[in-house]
């Protein structure tokens, strides 16, 4: 347990301490985004096999919700590790294998049901709103809840999570760990794997591609790439994203969720410039930067690239979307029988993505093959 008595009596050092030598964001800078024209990738660099180390058969049918980080430290200036740390331990379970709620979409759930960001929840209170995201219309119904809390006292920080099973409605213990502030990003990864042999997921403790990425990435750009990924405000996100790959150049995961932004306004050249620049891969964002390059791929009309993003996504274990973009690329290089093909996979695999349609449509109306479901 986290002493708050003790906590308390040395608040002022604490800021003391943390002021100016850790929380670098006291204001938002606002850079100037300035489009590119520079060629497209086909796709973005990624490691050979996928970087996780989970049991597959421990993962099946999980999906977590990480909830922020009760901040016990009360230092405004800490404010962004409540979620900064969710979303740390959110990627790290993503690296495993395993779904994770959308932070944005589990942000919006709790404004609903009006917990602000940190909010202190009891047992019985994480039970009822562990019950509510089960019964929610959405595709992604959680059934494990992570939550955590952490304080800081002269440079050093505690950190404690633990894990509820909503199906049994049992919390697991919790899990501490504590070190230099300075250290956070290596504390946040033994956490993380000690949440998953908690829950019985076989992760390696050291991944070699992970601990470079530990080494090499500085505090202030996670820093600021954690406020970024906070930001309701689209515009003011690309701006942190884009501030987060120059604090750190190569960022992979800042300039992958920067170029989804400019996909999702069709702003294609510019988010294939964003790719074009990443140095290390997008962990744990392989996937989706694949099916990613092989969207801006078709709009430059590019098949057998788009073509080749695809099915390297489906390699890595991709989602349906991987099967509707590799029909549409097929589809362009004339091959209607391989486009058909994918499409009944894409079915398959979530019947229910109206952008099926869409697709079959595009194939002037031939009809596909029907698909039998698994029960």
């Amino acid at each position: 347990m986290i002493d708050r008595e003790s906590s308390g009596l040395r608040r002022a050092a604490l800021r003391r301490t943390t002021t100016g030598n850790f929380v670098g964001l006291a204001a938002l800078v606002v850079l100037t985004a300035t489009a590119t024209t520079i060629a497209v990738p086909v796709a973005p660099v990624v490691p050979a096999e996928p970087a996780t180390h989970a049991d597959p058969e421990a993962l099946s049918g999980r999906v977590y919700a990480v909830l922020p980080f009760e901040n016990i430290a009360e230092d405004a200036s800490l404010t962004w590790l409540s979620s900064g740390l969710a979303l740390a331990i959110g990627e790290s379970a993503r690296g495993w294998g395993a779904r994770v709620m959308d932070p944005d979409e589990r942000d919006v759930f709790l404004e609903a049901n009006g917990l602000p960001a940190g909010a202190t929840l009891t047992l019985a209170s994480m039970i009822d709103l562990g019950r509510k995201m089960r019964h929610r219309p959405a595709n992604v119904r959680p059934d494990r809840i992570v939550l955590g809390r952490f304080d800081v006292i002269e440079g050093r920080i505690l950190i404690e999570a633990r894990t509820l099973d909503l199906v049994a409605e049992r919390a697991r213990p919790w899990i501490k760990r504590s070190g230099r502030l300075r250290d956070l990003l290596s504390l946040q990864r033994d956490l993380a794997v000690a949440i998953a042999t908690d829950e019985k997921v076989r992760v390696a403790a050291t991944d070699p591609w992970n601990d470079r990425q530990i080494a090499t990435l500085p505090l202030l750009a996670f820093e600021t790439y954690c406020r970024a990924m906070t930001e309701p405000d689209t515009r003011r996100r690309l701006l942190l994203l884009r501030r987060a790959s120059e604090e750190h150049p190569g960022y992979g995961a800042a300039l992958f969720q920067a170029a989804a932004l400019l996909a999702r306004e069709e702003r294609w050249s510019e988010a294939g410039a964003l790719l074009a620049q990443a140095k290390e891969p997008p962990h744990p964002y392989e996937t989706e930067a694949l099916i990613l390059s092989a969207g801006i791929a078709l709009q430059r009309r590019d098949y057998d690239g788009a073509a080749a993003a695809a099915r390297r996504a489906l390699q890595n274990g991709g989602p349906a979307r991987a099967h509707l973009v590799l029909a549409r690329a097929l589809a362009g290089l004339g091959d209607e029988a391989g486009a058909a093909a994918a499409l009944d996979q894409a079915r398959s695999a979530d019947p229910t993505d109206p952008e099926i349609e869409e697709v079959r449509r595009a194939l002037g109306d031939r009809p596909t093959s029907p698909t039998r479901r698994s029960p």
